[in-house]
């Protein structure tokens, strides 16, 4: 904890304190003997660790720092990558064991290199949100840096976040390590700083009330200070400067006493002394129309709100935090309802403000207010409440009913034309009403009903960009607009953020259907910075889904199972947990294409059997994720009986846009499989009339694709060759891959085995970059039918080393042995014994039969690299 010298008052000796140090003490540098390889410096948030690292790194050091966030835990080499800004990022594509080993050998290579010119530290604040790529880095090179001099430093805070990475461990036991705690080092500070304060003020308790006096008002105004210290305003001035000499008061007009100080200050204070001078602060802040934040903080911790101004402030005070921290705003409300605990209007602010933090709580919160609520308008104002809750939760079948008798009641009990008051209230009963219908799947015919044909006016209110949203949702799934659904969701995301966020998902959501996935990412990714600044995990858990669900559509696994984590942990033990469902449908379905079908049917046995409570959106993409998964595995039949539930679903909804998912292409395909052409036919023209009308080229393409597996393979080629270009254009490349699959088996039965091969090559390739596994097993197997090499599937099912994998993928881009040598940091002689064991596997016998039989890669473009000619 960073203290502020004080010097004694005129009269005192000064005192030598070794128990306050200004700072803990740095630990020695290399290359000074002794110095530890490793420092931890551990403490809560607040205690000084990132004044301590700044500290360091001004040691003289080459320094190399990197900050970690919880949004970027999951984002491999992400904190190396702030240190070595130039490496490679790796996360572009599915992660495995040998890409991780080049990486760590390159960032090893480079930090021995930069050792080379002298001295050199490497800093990790927040280091338990620090991915696992770049600890895994730390602990290589910690392991053979040798006498070199290096030293590591991690700041964190441990004790108030899971279990640190064991790889954490492993660093500290690398070498010699030095622990800072803080939080121990705080409490000494705290309970010194105290004991020195009372002693500086023992004969002094003028400058005793007038430092507390400041430390309370956290201001110097004479007029303010003089009352609170017991002084007339004119005696005010001498004390104050003597508290400046003493370095306890600064020139800063926005914290005249730093936090650590005015904290010691106050303990000096008996509790009762302490309570009396806090009410008093607050009421001559209050008279001086000091901001409602700064008089909230003081009243807050006050034992009793005895004045009815007190209350009257924290609701202006709350009102006011919302703005920028629904935290700050909760906490307020809080205070108010343990002053008000029977009242039912506190209870439903506090449930108000907490709606983005813990929704579940916010729901039970409301539930209970609502039997002791008589009047209409708070009663209304419980049920928005729960309603935007339940928009968060997941679907409550209640919900639109008791907002329904809401409405009713309200226009009833309202004058006419009703105050702008009501009128409000009554928007926002409305708009919940409508969200809540078209999240739990009433007909889009009823919700149409209920909202009229176009949204009225836009204005600048929450319920306005509600409204909007369910217009952008409705006419989406009515499937008949495509730019008419889209103009409506850019309007919402084009206008201020307005409490929760649910229209904002709704928007991106219109925008994925439209074919706008690049749209529809940045939007979730938009809400989810905002909710992750504002301390909202409930809401950021909900966006982070969304964009996880985005990512997989547009065929970005390793982006998309990084989001569904980051979702997943922020929900993980919480009581509104099921916010996350879409997030555990993405990272099921996203093992099930890497080929992990036995882990994600069990993920999906357990969502399934909760599906019925699940939001509309939610139930089919679980239902449609785990519909895939079974045809993967070849449970052919579970897997046509899931499809055809997700297609009820729709149904029974109204639905009519073909682009909410992919479940009726595979069920046209599966049917003809087993020889139930008629029934494909049936959807084949209920749906072809659908991407008529909901015209983008995903939908195109795959109207294309589903007419032309119902045809005889000499005609599939003309369809086929149409939907290809259209699929290619959208963003659909696991439709993409099926195309290509298809042509080729097609090419193959008619006997074009040359094109065949070079469109199921195409779909092989497109499937390892994507990390579809189970298809590239797929495309394999029809590719060797069509007499092709297929090099890249044998070396996926462990045929070849990887190493044997990497020497013969650059060699195959067209490296020479000596550019494979300097990009792999291997020897050229290595590379030459790689590359027989690779010809021996495949069956070629020249080098330049390798790019028929496995995917080229580039080298890198390091000078080093280029430079390595034979």
């Amino acid at each position: 904890m960073v203290t502020m010298p004080m010097a004694a008052p005129p009269g005192e000796p000064a005192e030598p304190d070794p128990e306050v140090p200004a700072r803990p003490e740095l630990p020695a540098a290399p290359p000074e003997p002794g110095a530890p390889r490793v420092v931890l410096i551990a403490g809560a948030p607040g205690t000084g660790k990132s004044a301590l690292l700044a500290a360091m790194a001004g040691s003289g050091s080459r320094t190399l720092g990197a900050v970690c966030t919880e949004a970027q835990a999951a984002v491999e080499y992400g904190a190396a990558r702030q240190m070595l800004p130039a490496a490679r990022e790796p996360a572009r594509r599915p992660a495995t064991a040998g890409r991780a080993n080049r990486v760590v050998m390159e960032l090893y290579r480079r930090t021995i290199g930069l050792l080379a010119h002298g001295p050199l530290l490497l800093t990790v604040d927040d280091v338990h949100w620090c991915d696992e790529g770049t600890l895994r880095w730390l602990h290589h090179l910690l392991q053979r840096v040798g006498d070199r001099p290096l030293q590591v430093v991690l700041a964190g805070v441990p004790r108030e976040h899971p279990p640190p990475s064991p790889v954490l461990h492993d660093i500290l036991a690398a070498g010699p390590h030095e622990i800072l705690d803080l939080d121990l080092a705080g409490r000494v500070d705290r309970a010194a700083r105290t004991e020195r304060l009372r002693r500086q003020f023992r004969h002094h308790p003028t400058l005793e009330r007038v430092a507390v006096a400041v430390a309370l008002l956290q201001r110097t105004d004479a007029d303010l200070v003089g009352p609170l210290a017991g002084l007339p305003p004119d005696l005010v001035a001498p004390p104050l400067d003597r508290l400046r000499r003493m370095g306890l008061v600064t020139d800063d007009p926005q914290q005249p006493i730093l936090p650590a100080v005015a904290e010691g200050l106050l303990a000096l204070l008996d509790p009762a002394d302490r309570q009396e001078r806090r009410t008093h602060a607050a009421r001559l802040l209050s008279d001086a129309a000091a901001p409602t934040g700064r008089i909230a903080q003081l009243l807050l911790d006050a034992d009793a709100l005895t004045e009815p101004w007190m209350l009257d402030l924290l609701r202006d005070a709350a009102t006011a935090a919302l703005l920028h921290s629904a935290a700050d705003a909760v906490r307020i409300r809080e205070r108010i309802v343990r002053a008000e605990p029977q009242s039912p209007a506190a209870v439903i602010d506090y449930a108000e403000a907490l709606v983005s933090i813990d929704a579940a709580a916010t729901r039970g919160q409301m539930r209970q207010a609502l039997p002791r609520t008589l009047d209409a308008r708070l009663k209304a104002r419980a049920l928005v409440g729960l309603g935007l809750a339940a928009l968060v939760t997941g679907h409550e079948p209640t919900v639109p009913y008791l907002l329904q008798d809401a409405v009713e009641t309200l226009r009833r009990s309202t004058g006419d034309p009703p105050r702008v008051r009501d009128r409000t209230l009554l928007a926002a009963a409305e708009s919940t009403l409508a969200a809540n219908a078209v999240e739990g799947a009433a007909t889009f015919q009823t919700v149409r009903a209920r909202i009229g044909a176009a949204p009225g006016p836009v204005v600048g209110t929450s319920s306005a960009h509600r409204l909007l949203a369910v217009h952008a949702l409705t006419t989406a799934y009515e499937g008949t607009g495509v730019e008419r659904a889209v103009g409506y969701a850019r309007q919402v995301l084009d206008g201020p953020v307005h409490g929760e966020g649910w229209p904002r998902l709704a928007a991106a959501r219109v925008l994925l259907l439209a074919d706008d996935t690049a749209g529809a990412i940045a939007a979730a990714e938009e809400l989810a910075a905002r909710h992750q600044s504002r301390g909202e995990p409930c809401a950021e858990a909900a966006a982070r889904a969304a964009q996880a669900h985005a990512r997989w559509e547009t065929g970005d696994l390793a982006g998309a199972e990084r989001d569904a984590a980051t979702a997943l942990r922020l929900a993980d033990g919480r009581a509104w947990s099921a916010v996350t469902w879409s997030a555990g449908t993405t990272q099921a379905v996203v093992r099930a294409a890497g080929s992990q079908v036995a882990d994600a049917t069990a993920v999906f046995d357990g969502l399934l059997a909760q599906a019925a409570a699940m939001p509309f959106w939610e139930q089919i993409q679980a239902l449609n994720a785990a519909a895939t998964t079974a045809y993967w595995a070849y449970e052919h039949d579970q897997a046509l009986a899931l499809m055809q539930r997700c297609g009820r679903v729709v149904e029974e909804a109204g639905v009519c846009n073909p682009a909410v998912n992919s479940w009726w292409l595979d069920e046209i395909i599966l049917l003809h499989r087993i020889d139930r052409d008629r029934d494909a036919h049936l959807r084949l023209e209920q749906v072809e009339e659908q991407c008529r009308r909901w015209s983008t080229p995903r939908t195109r393409g795959m109207a294309l694709l589903a007419r032309a597996a119902l045809l005889p393979h000499q005609a599939q080629l003309e369809p086929l060759l149409a939907a290809i270009p259209e699929l290619v254009a959208s963003p659909a490349p696991l439709n993409q891959v099926k195309a290509l699959l298809m042509l080729g088996r097609a090419l193959t039965i008619v006997g074009d085995r040359a094109a065949a091969r070079r469109h199921l090559r195409d779909a092989m390739v497109l499937s390892n970059r994507r990390g579809y596994t189970k298809l590239a097993v797929n495309c394999r197997n029809v590719l060797a039918a069509a007499g092709g090499r297929t090099g890249a599937q044998l070396s996926a099912c462990g045929d070849l080393s990887t190493s044997e994998r990497a020497v013969a993928r650059l060699a195959a881009g067209g490296a020479t042995n000596r550019q494979i040598a300097a990009e792999l940091y291997i020897t050229v002689r290595t590379v030459e014994f790689h590359l027989t064991n690779v010809y021996r596997r495949l069956g070629i016998r020249r080098r330049d039969a390798l790019a028929d039989a496995i995917e080229p890669m580039p080298l890198s473009g390091r000078d080093d690299a280029r430079e390595g000619h034979e």
